[in-house]
C-alpha cells in the first residue's frame, strides 16, 4: 500500500518524482516514483550508512549490473539505477498489488489452487533469474508481490551474479532467518538450489500462514534451519510432497526449477487466481490520488515544494486541453492594446520641479523627493538630527505630492508662475505602436556566499540558505554521533564558500534512531544476540568461519565496531569461530 511521504523523504530521485512510500527494509527505503513520461516505478534508496562503505557500494554495483540481465514474466524488471551518486538507488517496474506477507496477514492463508498457481509463477521467475547467472538469495514473502496477472519476484538489490557470491565473506549473511537455506545460514557457497529451498519455505507460509521453521529470534531460527526438520504437518496433501522436496537439507536432493514447472506448470493462470477478498484491494496499490494529503508535490529549480492538505493539485498534474486557435479576435485585441499604449505615451504628464530646474514625470517627482536628503549634508558636518531629517523628508514628499495633484494634466510646458531656469530637455517623441521605453532591470546575481547553518533545524537552515539565494538544498539523515536530533551536523560546502546559486548545498542531519553498538567480542552467539537486542539492535546476521581463534563458537569480530553510533534497524554483523577448522 502506498503510504504518505514524511518531511525527511526526498521529493525526487534521479529523473523520477516521488509520490509515496512503499516500504522499508534493512538496506533502504522504497518509494513509488513516476517518470516524466508517466511510468510508475519502485525506487529503492540505499541507506547512507551502507552507501558510505566502499565495499558495499562495489557489491551493489555488481548486483545492479547482474540484475539488468534478468527478464521474465514473473519478475519485476530493473529499469534504471545510479550506483555512483551520493545516494545510490535502484528502480524496478512497479507492481500494483500486495506482497504475500501483507496478503496472508490481512486475509489468512491462500487456497490450495492459489498456492499451486503461486508455485508455478515463482518457479518460472526463479528460472529466469538463474538463466541470467543470478542467485536471488533473499526470496521471502515480502519479496513476492501478488498481481491480478500472476505473482512477481522482486528485490534484486541483494541478488548477485554467481561469480560474485564470494563477496559475502565480509561477515554479513544476506538472507532472512526461517527462509534462507542451510548452506546460506552456514556461510557456504550458494547457488540456484538455495533459492529452491527458499521457495519451499515461501509456499509453506502461503498455505499455512507461518514459515516451516516457526517463529523466534534469529539464532533459534537459523539453528532449526540447519539442524531440524521443517514442520509440514499442516500443509494440504496436494502440495506437501512438493514443499518437502524443496526443503531438503542436501542441495542435491532438491528439485530444479524446470522439474517444478513440469509438475505444477499445468495449472492455468486464471484472472481470478486469487480470492475475491484480495482482488478487491488491488486499488489500494495503484497510483495515489491527487487529493491524498502529503502525496502531491512539485519539483522546480531543484527545490521541492509540497502542497498542503486540501490544496488544489499542482497545475502540472492537471490534464491540459488544447484550446482552438482564435487568430482574428486576438489580432483585434492586439491592435487595440497598441493604440492604448500609444495614447498613454503621448499623454505623459510633465510638471516643473520645485524652484524650476527640470521637468519630470509624476513618478520621477516622487522618487526625487524621496532621495533629495541624500545630496544635502547637514550644517553640522553630516551629523544631522534624525528627527529633523525625517521631518524634512516628509515635508518634501508632501510638497511633491501637491505638485502632482495641482499640475495640469494636458500641459507640456512650464508653468507661468515657475521661475526661470535651465531649459528642460525635450521629451522623446512617442512612436505609434511602440510602448514607451523602460529602464533596464537590475542584474540578478549568479553567485553567493554560503551561510553557516550548523546546529540548526532543517527549516531554519533552508530559510537561511534561501535568503542568500540558494534553493537547491538536498539533505540526508544519518548517525553522526551527535545528541542534537534533527539538527544539521555537517554542510557541504562549508560556511563562507563562494559558489553558484544553482549549485547544491548538501546538509547532513542527525537521525533519531541511532544507538551505540555494544562490545560483543568473545561472547557466544546467544549472549551476543541478547546483548545487541538489549541495546536496541534486532538485525544480527552472522557467519561461521576459520579465523585462527581457539574460542570455538565465540564472536571473533563485529561490524560496526563497539562504540559506533548506528541506526537500530541496520545489521550488526558477527563473525564466529567454526568448530571444523
Amino acid at each position: 500500500m502506498v503510504g504518505e511521504l514524511q518531511a525527511r523523504d526526498p521529493q525526487s530521485v534521479g529523473p523520477y518524482r516521488v509520490l509515496g512510500r512503499l516500504g522499508e527494509g534493512g538496506m533502504g527505503r522504497v518509494y513509488l516514483g513516476r517518470s516524466v513520461g508517466g511510468r510508475l516505478v519502485a525506487v529503492k534508496i540505499i541507506r547512507p550508512e551502507l552507501a558510505g562503505e566502499p565495499g558495499f557500494r562495489a557489491r551493489f554495483a555488481r548486483e545492479v549490473a547482474a540484475a539488468r540481465d534478468v527478464s521474465g514474466l514473473f519478475t519485476a524488471l530493473v529499469v534504471d539505477a545510479d550506483v555512483d551518486g551520493p545516494m545510490p538507488w535502484l528502480a524496478t517496474a512497479y507492481v500494483a498489488g500486495p506482497s504475500l506477507a501483507e496478503a496472508v496477514e490481512a486475509e489468512g492463508p491462500l487456497p490450495v489452487d492459489s498456492v499451486l498457481t503461486l508455485a508455478a509463477g515463482l518457479a518460472e521467475g526463479l528460472q529466469a533469474i538463474h538463466a541470467a547467472g543470478v542467485v536471488h538469495r533473499d526470496l521471502k514473502p515480502s519479496n513476492v508481490l501478488l498481481a491480478d496477472d500472476g505473482p512477481r519476484v522482486i528485490d534484486f538489490g541483494i541478488s548477485r551474479a554467481v561469480e560474485a557470491t564470494m563477496l559475502t565473506q565480509s561477515g554479513m549473511v544476506v538472507g532472512s532467518p526461517g527462509f534462507m537455506s542451510p548452506e546460506q545460514a552456514q556461510g557456504d557457497t550458494v547457488g540456484p538450489p538455495s533459492d529452491v529451498f527458499s521457495l519451499g519455505a515461501v509456499l509453506a507460509f502461503a498455505a499455512t500462514g507461518e514459515g516451516p521453521f516457526g517463529q523466534g529470534p534469529t539464532p533459534a531460527l537459523v539453528y532449526r534451519v540447519v539442524h531440524q526438520e521443517p514442520d509440514t504437518a499442516r500443509l494440504p496433501e496436494r502440495i506437501r510432497p512438493l514443499v518437502e522436496r524443496c526443503l531438503a537439507k542436501d542441495p542435491g536432493q532438491r528439485p530444479a526449477t524446470a522439474d517444478l514447472l513440469a509438475e505444477v506448470g499445468s495449472a492455468e493462470l486464471a484472472p481470478d487466481w486469487l480470492p475475491d477478498s484480495l482482488s478487491k484491494v488491488f486499488g489500494r496499490y495503484t497510483q495515489p490520488h491527487a487529493d491524498t494529503p502529503g502525496l502531491e508535490s512539485t519539483v522546480t529549480s531543484g527545490r521541492a515544494r509540497r502542497t498542503t492538505a486540501g490544496a488544489a493539485p499542482a497545475q502540472a498534474d492537471r490534464p491540459r486541453r488544447r484550446r482552438p486557435r482564435r487568430t482574428r479576435p486576438r489580432l483585434a485585441w492586439l491592435v487595440a492594446a497598441i493604440a492604448l499604449v500609444a495614447a498613454a505615451a503621448t499623454a505623459v504628464t510633465v510638471v516643473p520641479r520645485l524652484h524650476g530646474t527640470t521637468t519630470v514625470t509624476r513618478h520621477q517627482t516622487v522618487m526625487r523627493a524621496e532621495t533629495t536628503t541624500r545630496h544635502h549634508p547637514a550644517p553640522d558636518g553630516g551629523r544631522s538630527d534624525p528627527a529633523s531629517t525625517t521631518a524634512k523628508k516628509a515635508s518634501r514628499v508632501k510638497k511633491a505630492s501637491r505638485v502632482k495633484k495641482t499640475s495640469p494634466v494636458s500641459s507640456t510646458t512650464s508653468s507661468p508662475a515657475a521661475p526661470a531656469g535651465p531649459a528642460a530637455p525635450p521629451a522623446s517623441p512617442a512612436v505609434p505602436g511602440r510602448p514607451p521605453s523602460s529602464p533596464a532591470p537590475a542584474p540578478v546575481p549568479s553567485t553567493g556566499t554560503v551561510p553557516d547553518v550548523l546546529y540548526t533545524t532543517l527549516s531554519a537552515a533552508s530559510s537561511a540558505l534561501e535568503a542568500r539565494g540558494f534553493h537547491n538544498i538536498p539533505y540526508l539523515y544519518g548517525c553522526y554521533g551527535s545528541r542534537d536530533i534533527d539538527d544539521v551536523i555537517r554542510q557541504d560546502p562549508g560556511a563562507g564558500a563562494r559558489m553558484a546559486l544553482t549549485a547544491p548545498v548538501q546538509l547532513y542531519l542527525q537521525a533519531d534512531n541511532c544507538y551505540t553498538v555494544p562490545d560483543v567480542i568473545g561472547m557466544s552467539l546467544a549472549d551476543a544476540a541478547f546483548t545487541l537486542k538489549e541495546a536496541g539492535f534486532d538485525n544480527i546476521p552472522y557467519l561461521y568461519g576459520c579465523y585462527g581463534s581457539r574460542n570455538i563458537g565465540a564472536v571473533v569480530s563485529q561490524s560496526p565496531a563497539a562504540g559506533t553510533s548506528y541506526g537500530n534497524n541496520q545489521p550488526v554483523s558477527l563473525k564466529l569461530q567454526a568448530n571444523n577448522c
